[in-house]
């Protein structure tokens, strides 16, 4: 099938610093990204602040999750930066999510080994999400999709890939407990456009890019 949007790669700005290119932010004035291929040790990435307050995690025991970690909040903060924002407190919600206290900055991560990002945006609506390729997505698309998506990707992984990524971005950006991917997160097609809609109300565009070995979704609305 066709996919909306362009087919990105791989590109690698650097061998010492391998921030990959990405053009997501390009169609929404005021949201900015990074995403970053892990390649460096954990104290490469820990530069933020150190009152930034989130679940500790046993870098002995879960050495991989402790760097892609890392690497998100390494994204974040380099964004924050580059925006003049490094003064901002960095806070998590009762749910552990991420944010910040502003009126008008809002932010999102995702990371998945080796891959990490982070999005700093003027959006109220801002939620980033990565997931890597050659997963058995099949097993779980009942779980999230209802049934005309089912019925129009079943057979076709990567949009299955493409569709998890796509509700993920937009559970984050909604920040609503309980949110249903299956119920109440329905995606479509228009125009060559991958949209996305909320309880059936007004519909929003989903940007994403697709890469060798991951997909990324962002909803900045």
């Amino acid at each position: 099938m066709n996919y909306p949007h362009k087919i990105g790669n791989f590109t690698s700005n650097s061998i010492d610093m391998p921030e990959i290119s990405s053009s997501l932010s390009q169609p929404s004035p005021g949201t900015f990204v990074k995403i970053w291929k892990i390649d460096e040790v954990a104290d490469f990435f820990q530069v933020f602040p150190n009152t930034w307050s989130f679940p500790p995690i046993q870098a002995h025991i879960q050495a991989n999750k402790y760097l892609e970690s890392l690497a998100a909040r390494y994204c974040l903060w380099e964004i924050m930066q580059s925006l003049g924002l490094e003064d901002l407190c960095l806070a998590q919600d009762n749910r552990n999510r991420p944010y910040l206290n502003h009126p008008i900055w809002n932010i999102s991560i995702s990371h998945s080994y080796p891959f990490a990002a982070a999005c700093v945006s003027k959006k109220k609506y801002t939620g980033i999400d990565l997931e890597k390729k050659n997963r058995s997505i099949q097993k779980i698309a009942p779980r999230f999709l209802n049934s005309l998506e089912l019925a129009l990707w079943q057979d076709d992984s990567l949009q299955l890939t493409l569709a998890w990524s796509a509700k993920e971005s937009i559970y984050k950006a909604w920040r609503k407990p309980g949110l249903s991917l299956q119920k109440e997160i329905s995606l479509f097609s228009e125009d060559g456009q991958l949209r996305g809609m909320v309880n059936q109300q007004a519909p929003f565009d989903i940007q994403y890019e697709i890469f060798d070995d991951f997909v990324i979704t962002l909803i900045s609305h």
